[in-house]
C-alpha cells in the first residue's frame, strides 16, 4: 500500500481489526510492523511528514487497543452488543421488569453525559444530566419525545432515577456522525445531501407542526445513515416546547449554526431550525459555513435552495420540503437513492 492508501485506511478505522485485518496475535504484530515502516515520518515525503507524524500517533494508539483487545478475547469479535458484554459493567439496574447494564462512556452533549447499554438483548443509551439542576431538561426531553413518532426521531424507553438525577433511557440511533460521514466518505455529492435535506426538513417539519423548535440543531447532533441517508436528529434537551407562545425562549445559541438573529430575548421562529439544516448541508458538501461559501461543482439549483433555508423568511419546512424534492428529481433524476460510496484512495 502507498502512504495514501495507509493514511485513508487508518483515518477511516474504528477498531484495530480495521487496519490489522482478522488475524492471529502474531499476525497482527506484523502487520503492524509493516504499516511502520511505510508510515513512519523518516522515510515519507517532505510534505507528507505532517501527516505521517499524525498517522503514526493513531497507529500507535489502534496497536495498544489491540493488544488490550487480546488479551481480553474481543479483537476479532465483529457484533457490537458482544464486545459491550466483554467490558466491565459501569453499573446497572432493574426498572419495571427490565434489567439494564450500562457498560461505556459514550459521549457528552450540551448538559449531559451519554452512556450505552444493553436491555432485553438491544442497544440502548443513557443520558443523564452533569449538574442535577438540569434534572427538569432531561424530563422535558423524555416528555417531549414520549409524544412523538418520527422516522428520524429517537425512540425514548423510559425515564428514570438515578441518585438525586434524572435520566432518560432511549434506542440506540443508528448512523454515524457528520465527522464520521466526512473522513470516510469525503465531501458529499449533492445528489446525497439533496437525500439528506429531505430527511431533516422532514423531520423539522413535524417537530414544527407539533409546535416545537429544535433550536440546537448543529454538526454533533446530526447521525447519518450512508446504506440509506436516513437521519436522526438528537438531542431535545435545550428544545423549545409550545414554540409559539410569545413567552418561548431560545435556550443556545451555536456558533456557525445559529442565525445572527437569535439571542435570549428573540422571538422564538422555525427558521433557527431551517436555517441549521442549510448549514449542514453546506458542511456535507465541503463548503465555508462561516463564510456561506458553496462549492461550485453542486448544481446552481441546489446552490440556490440551500441558500434559501437561510433566508430569515423561511419558515415553512413542510413547503421547501415539497420544494426541495422537486429540485431533486429535475436535478438528479427520480431513482429512489442509491449508497454513499466511500472516498477514493
Amino acid at each position: 500500500m502507498s502512504f495514501k492508501e495507509i493514511a485513508d485506511l487508518i483515518l477511516k478505522a474504528r477498531r484495530p481489526i480495521d487496519i490489522f485485518g482478522d488475524v492471529s496475535l502474531d499476525e497482527m504484530k506484523k502487520n503492524y510492523k509493516a504499516i511502520v515502516k511505510k508510515c513512519h515520518p523518516d522515510i515519507v515525503r517532505s510534505e507528507d511528514r505532517d501527516m505521517a507524524d499524525r498517522i503514526t500517533v493513531i497507529l500507535n494508539n489502534y496497536y495498544e487497543k489491540a493488544l488490550e483487545e487480546f488479551e481480553k478475547g474481543i479483537y476479532n469479535i465483529d457484533d457490537e452488543k458482544e464486545l459491550l458484554k466483554a467490558s466491565e459493567v459501569l453499573f446497572e439496574f432493574k426498572l419495571k421488569g427490565k434489567e439494564y447494564k450500562f457498560y461505556k462512556y459514550f459521549e457528552s452533549e450540551d448538559i449531559d453525559d451519554v452512556y450505552e447499554g444493553i436491555m432485553d438483548d438491544k442497544l440502548v443509551m443513557l443520558k443523564v444530566p452533569m449538574d442535577s439542576n438540569d434534572n427538569d431538561l432531561i424530563a422535558e426531553e423524555y416528555s417531549t419525545l414520549k409524544d412523538l413518532e418520527h422516522l428520524s426521531l429517537p425512540t425514548p424507553i423510559t425515564k428514570v432515577k438515578i441518585n438525586d438525577k434524572v435520566g432518560m433511557i432511549y434506542e440506540k440511533p443508528n448512523g454515524l456522525s457528520i465527522k464520521e460521514i466526512k473522513e470516510q466518505y469525503g465531501n458529499i455529492p449533492g445528489t446525497h445531501v439533496c437525500w439528506i435535506m429531505e430527511r431533516l426538513l422532514s423531520a423539522v417539519g413535524y417537530l414544527h407542526s407539533n409546535l416545537i423548535v429544535h433550536g440546537n440543531i448543529k454538526e454533533e447532533n446530526v447521525l447519518i445513515n450512508p446504506d440509506n441517508h436516513n437521519v436522526i436528529l438528537k438531542d431535545y434537551s435545550l428544545c423549545i416546547r409550545d414554540a409559539n407562545q410569545p413567552s418561548s425562549k431560545y435556550k443556545i445559541v451555536n456558533d456557525g449554526y445559529t442565525p445572527a438573529y437569535v439571542n435570549g430575548d428573540a422571538r422564538v421562529m422555525p427558521n433557527a431550525d431551517i436555517y441549521a439544516v442549510g448549514k449542514i448541508a453546506i458542511n456535507l458538501l465541503g463548503g465555508d459555513i462561516k463564510r456561506v461559501a458553496l462549492p461550485m461543482n453542486c448544481d446552481p439549483r441546489v446552490r440556490t435552495f440551500i441558500r434559501k433555508l437561510l433566508d430569515p423568511n423561511s419558515n415553512d419546512a413542510w413547503a421547501l420540503w415539497t420544494e426541495l424534492i422537486q429540485i431533486r428529481n429535475e436535478v438528479y433524476g427520480t431513482e429512489r437513492f442509491q449508497k454513499l460510496e466511500r472516498k477514493r484512495k
